[in-house]
């Protein structure tokens, strides 16, 4: 790929140094309310008003494209957000400086007022108290120790004002580190609000090892890959894969990817979005350490407990390839090889046979007999997505059961041995809130443990576009960090970010930075965070409404196997089975993409509609119906008809069954049907003596045998004893006008000779 001198700096200045965007980001929004006159902005009117004032601020993921024009929802109250620039990260010798933002969501604009900021003077003692601390909890002593004038905000409109503590202020100066309680308070005419945050004074001789793990995934998909509009949105600047794919460029993040993006980029060939393209190469041209996940991201655990003791893979992704997008391929004369999943080389792409236009895979790692045809790329290079670690698996959260680890743990290999992800609230440690080493081993099994508290929190962060909202979630973040690094001082921590297609890349560069460039903080990739030494690890069990979600999900599962299996028969008929089974796995493995639980409704309509796809499909080959054929002569034919609707020709063999001796059938009649279209087949019959009724069964099958649609019966009406009376009527008809012929001709000839006798008399 190749970038103009002004795009390469933009990524590289959003890629590097996250920590000082996420800081001056922040010191610009400060800025920017500062300069601009004290009444409300009419875009601050439409930013997003957090849920509640005291604890942790909560409030409903922002638009992120909202519309300059949409009308604010008043939430009828007036609320303070608080929210330290940082992340609430304020070390020996700094000033702090904070934001107090008033959004007045009732009808009538406030009345001036004061925002007074206080911090306490002694550090909270663990998680426990930071939760009762921001959820309202009292016994936290607190000093002021800044404020700022609040201008009157106007109606839906919001009035953030920025409160500098200096760094001499006596109640920051010598505080020892620590997490310490911070408020803002705003009286007015209404009354007095509150809203509460931590700072965090980090200590310098404290040490520890981080990961990050981050998704690159589509959003839930019901089609076995993204369509090429799809892919130019996605990957367009501004579109969610390019937000992703920006956000962790210049981190140290290790990259959990779709290995279904890439393969939707390169079946298009030639015909791929220029930019799906540049952005496939951005991906490839990383350095981050890397795994991937299932295709679609399909969740393994409800794979396992489906029944399976490997989860499920794509088979063939041909049907999805025109050969006319990869006619330039044909002309390389030693093309290179490709990486594969796991940095090795890919074996050969597969080739198309000449003349038929349908890609078949390649046997052998020779070189097409016919240099000059288009050369696919096979399964495991559209699959690649560059050097990554094999046998990782990063199943649902909420899923995550003792049989999960069990079960993924042989799926490995010697030298990549499996790891399964695993948050911290499914161990038994870990339960209570507690944070657990990353690196651990159940029972033999390998894990990864990542902390749910802090993961929870630089999700919240990632997702929001509000730089307020997002500072709030960030110093809460901070803070459980802090906490994290003092309870396993000698261990290596690891976050996860969860799935989403909502994040802006400024969101998400600033939530890695604020796990991977904490004060004290070491960034980990996936090799060093695989080689620290493992910490044994209780997997929790799931509770009993744990247990019976997984169980539904277990059998939506099983259905959707079975209906593959069902595709699968069907498929026989075709001359290449793929073309079916292929879309049919692919399809399957991206309704069981982790994405779609986040919208159960959602999931459960798609896998709904999808279930009547695959019964469409089962039913596009079928004979129609045939009505009561009456035999008079002892050799003819039954003549059904047989419909094909799908794009490919099908092969086919009718089986015809008599019930009575009195008929004989072909039993087999093989025949093709061309796509879309319908064919009579012609099963030749034969009478025996006597007549009567005779049912024909007819079925379909494959050249497998496997059967096609249902049987039909025929009813033959045998009269066969006519043909004989016939041919003795029309020969006795014969017979008469051959001896009536003959007696003219005698008649005609004697009359004629009597004139001639007559004239030779005289």
């Amino acid at each position: 790929m190749t970038l103009s001198p002004s795009e390469s700096r933009a990524r590289s200045r959003r890629g590097t140094r996250a920590r000082w965007s996420a800081t001056v980001a922040a010191f610009a929004t400060l800025l920017t309310l500062v300069a601009a006159p004290l009444g409300a902005s009419a875009a601050s009117a439409a930013e997003p008003v957090p849920a509640t004032l005291s604890g942790r601020a909560t409030a409903a993921t922002p638009d992120p494209t909202p519309s300059p024009s949409a009308t604010p929802t008043l939430s009828g109250e007036v609320s303070l957000l608080l929210a330290p620039i940082g992340g609430g990260v304020v070390a020996g010798g700094e000033a702090l400086t904070v934001s107090a933002a008033v959004d007045n969501g009732t009808e009538l604009p406030t009345a001036g007022a004061e925002a007074i900021v206080s911090v306490g003077l002694e550090a909270l003692r663990d998680r426990g108290a930071l939760d009762g601390w921001l959820s309202g909890g009292d016994g936290a002593t607190v000093q002021q120790a800044g404020a700022a004038p609040v201008e009157p905000v106007a109606t839906g409109a919001r009035q953030t004002v920025a409160v500098t503590v200096a760094a001499d202020n006596p109640v920051l100066a010598g505080k020892a580190p620590g997490v310490y309680p911070l408020t803002a308070r705003v009286t007015g005419s209404e009354g007095e609000i509150e809203a509460r945050s931590v700072i965090v004074v980090p200590d310098p001789a404290a040490t520890a090892a981080v990961a990050a793990v981050v998704p690159i995934t589509a959003p839930a998909l019901s089609a076995g890959l993204l369509t090429a509009d799809e892919l130019a949105t996605l990957t367009a600047p501004g579109g969610d894969l390019d937000a992703q794919l920006t956000g962790v460029e210049g981190t140290a993040a290790i990259l959990a990817v779709d290995p279904a993006i890439p393969a939707s980029i390169r079946v298009l060939g030639d015909s791929a979005p220029e930019q799906a393209v540049e952005w496939l190469d951005r991906l490839l041209s990383l350095p981050n350490s890397r795994f991937a996940t299932q295709f679609g991201d399909a969740d393994v655990a409800t794979q396992l407990r489906a029944g399976l003791t490997v989860p499920l893979q794509p088979t063939s992704l041909l049907s999805y390839m025109d050969v006319d997008d990869f006619a330039g391929n044909g002309e390389e004369d030693d093309p290179e090889p490709t990486a594969g999943p796991s940095g090795t080389a890919a074996p050969t792409p597969s080739a198309t046979t000449p003349g038929t236009g349908t890609p078949t895979p390649s046997t052998s790692p020779s070189v097409p007999v016919d240099p000059s045809a288009p050369v696919l790329p096979d399964l495991a290079e559209l699959l690649s997505i560059g050097n990554a670690r094999d046998a990782v698996y990063w199943p649902a959260g909420v899923a995550v059961a003792p049989d999960t680890v069990a079960g993924l743990a042989p799926l490995g290999t010697e030298s990549s041995p499996a790891l399964t992800l695993v948050p911290s609230d499914r161990t038994a440690a870990g339960s209570g809130g507690s944070p657990v080493p990353a690196r651990g081993d159940a029972g033999g099994a390998g894990v990864l443990v990542y902390d749910s508290r802090l993961s929870d929190a630089l999700q919240t962060a990632s997702l929001l576009d509000d730089a307020v909202l997002r500072g709030a979630e960030l110093a809460t973040a901070s803070a459980e960090l802090a906490f994290a690094k003092a309870d396993v001082p000698d261990a290596p921590l690891l976050v996860a970010f969860d799935r989403s297609s909502t994040r802006s890349y400024v969101a998400l560069d600033t939530a890695i930075a604020a796990a991977l460039e904490a004060p004290g903080v070491t960034a980990l990739s996936l090799p060093g965070l695989i080689a620290a030494p493992p910490t044994p690890v209780e997997i929790a069990a799931l509770t009993a409404e744990e247990g019976v979600l997984e169980a539904e999900r277990a059998a939506a599962t099983s259905a959707l196997i079975d209906d593959e299996a069902r595709i699968g028969r069907f498929s026989s008929i075709l001359d290449d089975p793929q073309l079916l089974t292929g879309p049919e796995r692919a399809e399957l493995l991206q309704l069981l993409g982790v994405s779609w639980l986040a919208t159960p409704a959602a999931g459960t309509l798609a896998l709904t509609e999808h279930r009547a796809a695959t019964e469409e499909t089962l039913s596009a080959v079928e004979m129609l119906p045939p009505s009561t054929t009456q035999l008079i002569s002892a050799d003819s034919a039954l003549r059904p008809w047989v419909r094909n609707d799908l794009p490919w020709s099908v092969n086919l063999e009718l089986r015809a069954a008599p019930d009575d001796v009195r008929l004989d059938v072909q039993e087999v009649t093989a025949f093709t049907v061309p796509a879309g279209s319908n064919a009579r087949v012609e099963v030749p019959v034969q009478a025996r003596l006597g007549n009567g009724e005779v049912r024909v069964d007819l079925q379909l099958r494959s050249p497998t045998l496997e059967p096609i649609g249902q049987t039909q019966s025929v009813e033959v009406v045998v009269s066969a004893e006519w043909e004989s009376i016939g041919l003795i009527v029309l020969a006795t008809l014969v017979g008469v006008f051959l001896v009536i012929g003959v007696i003219r001709t005698v008649r005609r000839l004697r009359r004629r000779k009597s004139p001639a006798a007559a004239g030779e008399a005289p």
